[in-house]
């Protein structure tokens, strides 16, 4: 059996009170009569007193005990105080047997701390047909001993419930704890995605941008167009830094202005001719969709530019009752067979881009999708429930 706090277990101190009573018992004994001898009646106090008063106080170290020695302790105690309350029915005697049906209660099954109890009784029945001394009472004896088995009861069942109480308390932390841990890694996870995309759409216009200054600078015949390019990655850097303040506020969970915030995007392609349309009623989403529009149609926009610059492009927003779908279509350039352009600033950048806004779209329980479609057009197409 499982080891359980007893009421009388605790510090040094709970201990000293435990042996202060039971002096206070064996004062009061032993100044009534009979009082404890080596004849008769008083041999039988004697007697009595020895394992009641060891079952008092060995009981607090019953932890390093054998379960079994325990159990004759207490029954051995029980029969001892009931013996001295039957000769010294005047004194404070009747507390043994009760005190230690209350830690039999409280410490052992409820079989064996009956059958301690029942050791009381049976010694009180006997003694009271042998002829008890003057003044016993064999109801209110009885009385005591079940009292005490039942108050101990009690306190093991409370025991019992505060060490469940705490151990559930102990595990609602570790959850708390580990729900805790996983946001903290989900927004590590989410800052780790804008901080991808702000420097994979910036970082990598920028290499465009260079790769075809360079060219032009190279072959030494177009200076004005080198300086102009020069001139669009500052541009590009100036976006960037402006893009990775949009991506700290949506961090902050301000909602972003899909509309509107599409609208400045497309502007922001001087160079790309884009139509611009929004269908449906315009709501708000949550930030996390929100970006994820965005962030869809600024990779689609940024590839539009890299593979096929100069070519048309159509953006289409639309908002229906239970989802959303960004649509980015442009035409691919002319000789481009193979459903991939194949311009030679095709091989700049990451590569990455839409898989991590596939990763994205997936979180939010949608889906994107990127390819030609039947109108020969590169389409790039999110659906997202929101």
């Amino acid at each position: 059996m499982d080891r359980l706090p007893r009421w009388f277990d605790g510090p040094v101190w709970t201990s000293a009170f435990r042996a202060g009573c039971l002096g206070l018992v064996l004062a009061d004994i032993w100044l009534g009569r009979p009082a404890p001898g080596l004849s008769g009646a008083h041999l039988v106090v004697l007697i009595g007193l020895v394992p009641a008063s060891l079952a008092w106080l060995a009981h607090s170290h019953s932890g390093a005990i054998d379960h079994r020695v325990v159990l004759l302790v207490l029954a051995a105690g029980m029969v001892g105080g009931s013996l001295v309350t039957l000769t010294s029915p005047s004194t404070a005697a009747l507390a043994l047997p009760g005190v230690i049906a209350l830690l039999a209660g409280g410490s052992l099954s409820m079989p064996e701390a009956a059958g301690v109890a029942a050791c009381g009784l049976a010694t009180f029945a006997a003694g009271s047909l042998a002829g008890a001394a003057a003044g016993f009472s064999l109801l209110g004896s009885c009385l005591v001993v079940i009292g005490g088995l039942f108050a101990g009861l009690w306190r093991r069942q409370y025991l019992v419930r505060a060490e469940q109480a705490e151990l559930a308390a102990t595990q609602t932390r570790l959850a708390e704890r580990e729900h805790i841990r996983a946001e903290v890694l989900e927004e590590r996870t989410r800052i780790a995605r804008e901080i991808h995309d702000v420097l994979a759409h910036t970082l990598g216009g920028l290499v465009v941008q260079l790769d075809a200054a360079d060219a032009l600078l190279g072959d030494g015949g177009d200076p004005e167009g080198g300086r102009n390019l020069v001139a669009g990655a500052r541009h590009l850097a100036v976006e960037g830094l402006d893009e990775t303040r949009r991506a700290i506020t949506a961090l902050r969970t301000d909602p972003v202005a899909l509309p509107e915030a599409l609208a400045a995007l497309a502007a922001s392609e001087g160079s790309t001719q884009i139509s611009n349309q929004v269908h449906g009623s315009p709501r708000q989403l949550p930030p996390e969709a929100s970006l994820a529009v965005y962030r869809t149609a600024q990779e689609a926009l940024a590839n539009a530019r890299k593979h096929a610059p100069g070519a048309p492009v159509a953006m289409n927003l639309s908002f229906g009752q239970h989802q959303t779908v960004l649509q980015v279509a442009n035409d691919r350039p002319a000789g481009d067979a193979g459903g991939a352009p194949a311009r030679p600033l095709a091989a700049t950048g990451g590569g990455y881009g839409l898989d991590g806004l596939t990763e994205r779209a997936e979180l939010l329980g949608g889906t994107l999708r990127a390819g030609p479609d039947q109108q020969g057009c590169w389409t790039v197409e999110l659906w997202i429930p929101a």
